[in-house]
């Protein structure tokens, strides 16, 4: 008689125990990383800018706190308005897309956006110098790490897979190239995306996150 392996990861722990297939919990989750994906945006574009707080809040006629709930991965009160106002200031444009109501889609497509931009990071890259590296423009770079409807090309693709020496086929499932994502990779993702919460740098726990997320996509089946 075969016995289920037990796991020893606190994270996949708690998942199986408090959210597992409940679809409100699982919603809960999903609404918590998003609200954690646009404070994380609105930083980075505000420090790509080169603004602290006070000046984004003095261009788009807000206070400095506003702009500090605004970056707080708890706050549940991002607006449409305020956020429109926000990319003006910053000369970036909003979209509003609707996705399937699959989640776990949606998680795979935030671990594909978090996952590059850890790795170059990881590297000491800047934008500029990964595409130089790589061979690709920076624009798209940028676009696969802040737009979740990006799609990258099969040589994009290719070009990442050689240079961080992660499978193709394995990106193109992050990137939501392949319809059929394995098993293991949407439960790897899953528990990746739910340990991920970098702003500026990485933490020596979130090196080992990634580190050990990394390893997985490069072991071959």
């Amino acid at each position: 008689m075969n016995k289920k392996k037990k796991t020893s990861n606190a994270v996949e722990i708690l998942h199986q125990r408090y959210i597992k297939d409940d679809p409100d919990r699982k919603a809960a989750l999903e609404a918590e990383r998003v609200n954690a994906e646009v404070a994380r945006m609105i930083y980075e574009l505000r420090c790509d800018a080169g603004m602290n707080q006070k000046e984004l809040a003095d261009l788009i006629g807000t206070t400095q706190s506003v702009i500090s709930r605004l970056e707080d991965a708890d706050y549940e009160g991002h607006s449409l308005s305020m956020l429109n106002r926000i990319a003006k200031a910053l000369n970036q444009k909003l979209t509003v897309v609707m996705t399937g109501k699959d989640p776990e889609i949606g998680t795979l497509r935030y671990v594909f956006r978090a996952v590059l931009q850890d790795m170059r990071r990881a590297k000491r890259l800047t934008v500029n110098e990964l595409a130089e590296r790589i061979g690709i423009d920076h624009n798209e770079i940028i676009a696969m790490e802040r737009i979740d409807t990006y799609r990258p090309s099969p040589r994009t693709l290719y070009k990442l897979s050689q240079f961080y020496k992660i499978p193709t086929e394995r990106l193109a499932a992050l990137a939501g190239a392949i319809m059929e994502v394995p098993h293991d990779i949407r439960e790897s993702a899953s528990r990746f995306a739910a340990q991920s919460e970098s702003f500026a740098k990485l933490t020596k726990e979130e090196k080992r996150v990634l580190d050990e997320f990394v390893t997985f996509l490069r072991t071959k089946q």
